[in-house]
């Protein structure tokens, strides 16, 4: 009996400790592990997940509260994943609670409500609104409607209306008005339809001559039918046939023969037919991109690979793999492979890529190959499809599971390996809330669930390569192209040395005569710009001032297509004939450059080529059927140059795109970062592994002011080995990663002085605390975004050799926050960070 049952109980809120509650008054069953509940906490009601059965002293002296009610008919958190969970709130120092939420599919929440209720003696003291002018909007509500709703009291209540919460308190103690309590439940529910089903019908696949014999064999029983029942019982058999099941739609009858419905009801009433309720699983695909054809002979790197993968696959051992593959070698294929090897062995497959265009493009290759049982997670989807791909995968219906980093939750029964695509992505860092790193919680994934990881690039990051050197990861290699293609030629254009006869333009000489041949032999050319919009920033020409967005300190970015300036942080917009805030002069011009720009002076250079632009910009307004149908329209050769962002600078097959032109390369190596190089490197080597993909060699021109920086260099020439080793060489002697972990402590606020403050007496604290010299302590300072969206930032830098030291001190930290933060200031920590902006 669940009465000498209690529970521990992980709630929605931002507390780090889980609960202890009693099992629902109503209900004698145990509640089940992974169960999504509605519990008190204060007075409010708060969504909770059951982690585990606890038992408690009976003579304690205190009262358990009991769980409330059950949220779902069934668990929607598998037992199995609770213990990964458990260990990513200890590691990020997060509310459990929080890790929970973040890992079931977003718009599952359900919160306590309340309800202002006009009492009837309250409508006869206080009366009906005459909507005066002196009468306030919320009172006007209440007396209008005899209510005042949950939305309604939140806006109220925070515009400070005046007196409102005070003059509310005093109606309630007269009677004359209650408060009323409820319940709120947000999100995605599973959808049912109802289904047709032809009695007595066979339970094999409806075939031709069984529907036959079946419809003659009702024609003799049920001779008095009419035409309309005939018609509807034709309808259902060619539905059946042409579905290849006996349970057909009514929605999709009803389509096809308007008077369908009535037809059904009258052949429900004689017993023909049977109506049920199913649950169905929206489809997330719609229209799935083109593939590449399995392969008729691996290539004997290919076949390696796969035979040093083969042990662990076969016996599920963990053992973690960084497959190093040029660009064009054929990882996608080694994936498939032994994706496939796994699912004959009876487990799941769970595959990660940074980004949903990366998520697209594998997308068609594992549904050609694994079709029903493959289901995909990113964020791309709506609350209702992420629901039934969480559902279906839960329930051990898709064992193959497709996404970006939040799929490292999926609910897999059996996981036997996990793939991890374009391993070193930075997207693969959550930048807020819970700043998980999916890479990283994919290795321990695999460690807790015994199985196989793979970590895929043809760019590792340097931490992961240095794994491998040092023996903790396993290195793999693929060095050459399918069908032995060459690596592009590579030519780098100094552009600080060069003579151009257009200065206007953003192109070398060098640039546009490519651009033109390849235009004049009818091959493709990509663009890359690492910046969207048209300028990257307002100069006004009287006293130079930078237009900034007025809450970020950033500038804002022209977007010429759209006519307006846009802040890339908050969001915020300004008319472009904006006059300048620092003197009052209206001569602001647009500096810099974006792909917007990129796109329209191509289309100056050659008018008659077919351009198109994929960024954020335009795959957004279209979403992702026009992201797919501009991919679509580059293979299908309908366009001659396309001009992009990062969206188009990794894992994209192109096979007619012969030219890339980097536009501009220098433009992430000025952040302060210390993986700037890093990143930039990886950036040319993945862009140019765009060009020659197919049958035509192909060729990258590289314009940038600094030619000589190691990390151009090495892209120039495809050195891995040589941009590492030099990188390497750097960070140990400034002691960042993989010599060092680090810790960001971020604090924000809308006061700059409190935020700064604050971050002085934490830096204070953490050097009280860390005695020894194995933490190094570096900051306070202000972020290098030092305000965003009317926050300021400030943040320090703890580091270390020893992860142990630094968890100890972020522990003591959290434990004396509230004396060291006040309420207005925001901390945050982002441990093993990725950005440091």
């Amino acid at each position: 009996m669940s009465s000498n049952i209690h529970y521990e109980v992980a709630v929605t809120a931002p507390i780090r400790h889980t609960l202890t509650y009693a099992g629902p008054s109503r209900s004698p069953e145990p509640v089940p592990i992974g169960m999504r509940v509605l519990v008190p906490m204060g007075r409010r009601l708060v969504t909770g997940y059951v982690l585990e059965h606890t038992s408690l002293d009976p003579d304690a002296p205190y009262d358990i509260k009991p769980i409330t009610r059950l949220l779902d008919p069934e668990p929607l958190l598998p037992e199995n994943l609770i213990p990964f969970c458990r260990w990513v709130a200890d590691y990020y120092h997060h509310p459990i609670g929080d890790v929970l939420r973040t890992a079931l599919p977003a718009g599952l929440t359900t919160r306590s409500t309340l309800e202002i209720i006009l009492t009837d003696r309250g409508r006869e003291v206080l009366g009906v609104s005459d909507n005066g002018d002196g009468e306030p909007a919320w009172l006007s509500e209440l007396l209008t409607h005899g209510r005042l709703t949950d939305k309604s009291l939140r806006s109220y209540g925070k515009n400070k209306d005046a007196g409102f919460n005070r003059v509310l308190r005093q109606w309630e103690e007269k009677g004359l008005v209650i408060r009323r309590p409820g319940i709120r439940q947000d999100g995605a529910r599973g959808r049912r339809e109802t289904v047709v089903i032809g009695m007595g019908m066979p339970e094999e696949k409806p075939e031709e001559k069984v529907l036959s014999r079946w419809r003659s064999a009702l024609a003799k029983s049920h001779p008095d039918l009419k035409k309309s029942e005939l018609r509807t019982l034709d309808l259902y058999l060619s539905c059946c046939l042409r579905l290849g099941c006996r349970a057909v739609p009514r929605p999709e009858m009803t389509r096809i023969y308007s008077g369908a419905g009535k037809g059904i009801h009258s052949l429900v009433a004689k017993g023909i037919f049977a109506l049920e309720e199913r649950r169905v699983y929206r489809d997330p695909f719609g229209r799935v991109p083109d593939y590449l054809p399995e392969p008729e002979h691996l290539t004997p790197e290919q076949e390696q690979v796969l035979d040093r993968l083969e042990p662990v696959l076969t016996d599920k051992t963990f053992q973690t793999f960084l497959l190093h593959g040029v660009t064009g070698c054929g990882k996608t294929e080694v994936y498939l492979q032994a994706a496939s090897r796994v699912l004959d062995a009876g487990a799941d497959v769970l595959v990660l890529v940074p980004e949903i265009a990366l998520a697209s493009q594998l997308e068609a290759q594992f549904h050609a190959r694994f079709k029903g049982l493959l289901a995909v997670l990113h964020s791309g989807l709506s609350a209702g499809e992420r629901f039934d791909q969480w559902q279906r995968i839960r329930r051990g219906n898709a064992r193959v599971v497709l996404g970006a980093r939040s799929a490292i939750f999926a609910p897999l029964r059996n996981p036997g390996l996990i793939i991890v695509d374009e391993e070193h992505e930075p997207a693969y860092k959550q930048e807020d809330k819970l700043r998980y790193h999916g890479r990283d919680l994919a290795v321990m994934r695999g460690k807790m669930a015994d199985c196989p990881v793979v970590l895929g690039s043809a760019t590792p990051s340097v931490t992961s390569y240095h794994h491998a050197r040092k023996g903790k990861y396993t290195l793999l290699t693929m060095e050459s192209r399918v069908q032995d293609q060459e690596l592009p030629r590579v030519e780098v254009i100094d552009l600080g040395s060069i003579q151009r006869s257009r200065p206007d333009l953003f192109f070398s000489d060098r640039l546009i005569q490519a651009l033109r041949e390849n235009l004049e032999n009818r091959q493709q050319s990509l663009l890359f710009v690492n910046r969207r919009g048209f300028s990257s920033f307002m100069l006004c020409q009287d006293c130079g001032q930078i237009l900034q967005c007025r809450h970020c300190r950033v500038s804002l970015t022209m977007h010429r297509a759209a006519g307006k300036l846009v802040c890339h942080y908050c969001g915020y917009t300004l008319r472009p004939d904006v006059i300048c805030p620092s003197c009052g002069a209206g001569k602001l011009i647009g500096l810099g450059l974006g792909s917007e720009r990129i796109e329209q002076e191509v289309l100056q250079l050659l008018p008659h080529a077919r351009v198109a632009r994929l960024d954020s910009d335009t795959a957004g307004s279209g979403g992702r059927k026009g992201y797919l149908s501009i991919l679509q329209a580059v293979r299908n050769r309908e366009i001659d140059i396309l001009v992009g962002t990062q969206m188009i600078a990794k894992g994209l097959h192109f096979p007619g795109m012969t030219l890339v032109g980097v536009v501009w390369a220098d433009s992430g190596l000025g952040m302060p970062d210390f993986r700037a190089p890093e990143r930039t490197f990886q950036l040319l080597a993945q862009v140019t592994g765009r060009a020659g993909r197919g049958e035509l060699p192909g060729r990258v021109i590289i314009q940038t002011h600094q030619p000589a920086h190691y990390a151009i260099e090495c892209a120039r020439t495809h050195d891995y080995d040589g941009f590492f080793n030099q990188e390497l060489l750097l960070r140990r002697e400034l002691g960042y990663p993989p010599f060092a972990r680090l810790v960001n402590i971020r604090l924000s606020g809308r006061n700059d002085g409190r935020v700064q403050q604050a971050a002085k007496t934490i830096a204070a604290f953490l050097r009280q605390c860390s005695t020894r010299t194995d933490v190094e302590l570096l900051g306070p300072a202000p972020a290098p975004l030092a305000k965003l969206r009317d926050r300021y930032r400030w943040q320090l830098l703890l580091r270390s050799r020893h992860p142990a030291l630094l968890h100890r001190l972020c522990r003591q930290l959290l434990e004396e926050q509230p004396r060291l933060c006040p309420a207005t200031v925001r901390l945050g920590l982002d441990i093993d960070p990725e950005n440091m902006m």
